[in-house]
């Protein structure tokens, strides 16, 4: 029994020594590992002269320290991507970024909206969210390697709801295989109509000064070449001519001057209660002597309105309104004026009874220079600004202006202000 218990012994403290020994190889290869762990290069580092009993501590200190390490690093990289998101969506442009896979990995909620794509679609083929040849064409010559150009860029049109738009693809490689390509999306819609208006007006410009200035040249040039041969009655019509082509011209500068001013926002109302009718009746007053030239008559009705606005400017645009309709309301008729009060407005109806305005031709009459009859824009006097003016006036009250015409029986102009 007692050898027994020996022998028991002697094996208890042999496995001892033998878990102890273990374990200290154990302990050691665990601290180099963590040695190795804790190195940026991944190499053993030079040995530590630790403690045996705090190896462990060691070891869980710095397993900790590259938890709290990748969790910093973690929450700044999810941070920086909501800031970028949030960037990306606060653009006006949309973005849209592929890998080499034609993958879609980055797409903003511009972009999103302009193509009406529903979410989810990041992660998914470029030719399966977009169908869009155009689209295509332009990401295929930003990665292709063997394009001198570094960029692509082209234009095409898309259908929002009844609106063709058009859009501008800028697209351009980059040297990563997660991000092969990016494309910025611009609506230049604003920008080409913006264009085709800046043109116009050139045109429209150009028309309406050929006159005037062919007139003042003959007049000159007469003057210059023969000043010795002109009778009193021919010097006398060439000055008339110069005076009149020059008030043109001037009238032309102030008014586009005037158009530009309200256009741009800088026009101040001095707003103040208006009896509209009394109004009316001191510009029929004014306009009298003009319209009796032409065997005209005003005819003034209705009850009557007060509003609040600014009485020089509605003046000048019920002015325009009287000077149109005095210019296309043919010769011994009347020009009948109808002042009314609305519910929370009060209304202005001018009616003429001229050769009226064809129903193509409504919704241009207040565009700049714009002339129904083009051959005798020349022949009645004006800018062909009066009725811009007026709309823009009318707007910047909160108003609202409007035509109603049939070709052969007239035109009404109908004027709705705040009260």
């Amino acid at each position: 029994m007692f050898l027994v218990a020996l022998i028991l012994a002697i094996a208890a403290i042999a496995c001892a020594i033998a878990f102890g020994a273990l374990w200290s190889r154990t302990r050691e290869d665990i601290r180099r590992l963590s040695d190795r762990l804790a190195r940026p290069d991944g190499e053993a580092s030079a040995s530590l002269d630790v403690d045996s009993f705090g190896a462990l501590d060691e070891i869980a200190s710095r397993i900790y320290r590259s938890r709290a390490d990748l969790a910093r690093q973690l929450s700044a990289a999810e941070f920086q991507n909501t800031l970028l998101q949030q960037i990306m969506n606060g653009m006006g442009e949309g973005v849209l970024a592929i890998d080499r896979q034609r993958r879609v990995v980055l797409a903003n909620r511009r972009f999103a909206g302009m193509f009406n794509l529903d979410p989810g679609f990041v992660g998914q083929a470029l030719s399966a969210v977009l169908r869009n040849e155009a689209i295509l064409s332009g990401f295929d010559r930003a990665l292709d390697r063997t394009s001198a150009s570094t960029d692509s860029a082209s234009r095409f049109s898309i259908r929002s709801g009844i609106e063709e738009r058009t859009i501008e693809m800028r697209a351009f490689p980059l040297p990563s295989h997660d991000l092969a390509a990016v494309a910025l999306f611009i609506d230049v819609t604003r920008v080409e109509r913006l264009e085709e208006l800046r043109r116009e007006f050139i045109a429209d410009f150009s028309h309406e000064v050929r006159t005037p200035l062919a007139a003042l040249k003959s007049a000159v040039e007469t003057f210059e070449y023969d000043r010795g041969h002109l009778t009193e009655e021919q010097d006398g019509q060439l000055r008339r001519i110069m005076t009149r082509q020059l008030a043109r011209l001037e009238r032309l500068a102030q008014d586009l001057s005037e158009l530009s001013h309200i256009e741009a926002g800088d026009l101040s109302l001095e707003r103040a209660e208006i009896d509209l009718r009394r109004l009316v009746e001191d510009l029929c007053e004014d306009f009298r002597d003009r319209a009796s030239q032409k065997q005209l008559r005003f005819v003034i009705s209705g009850g009557g309105a007060r509003v609040h606005g600014d009485a020089m400017r509605i003046q000048q645009a019920i002015s325009n309104l009287l000077d149109n309709a005095i210019k296309y309301g043919g010769e011994g008729t009347s020009i009948d004026i109808e002042v009314t009060a609305g519910t929370d407005s009060g209304i202005v109806r001018i009616t003429d009874h001229g050769e009226g305005i064809p129903p193509e031709e409504r919704d241009r009459i207040f565009h700049r220079f714009y002339r129904i009859d083009k051959s005798r824009s020349q022949e009645i006097a004006g800018t062909g600004l009066g009725l811009a003016i007026t709309k823009h006036l009318i707007l910047q009250h909160r108003g609202n202006i409007e035509v109603e015409s049939e070709p052969g029986r007239g035109a009404t102009f109908v004027v709705t202000l705040p009260r």
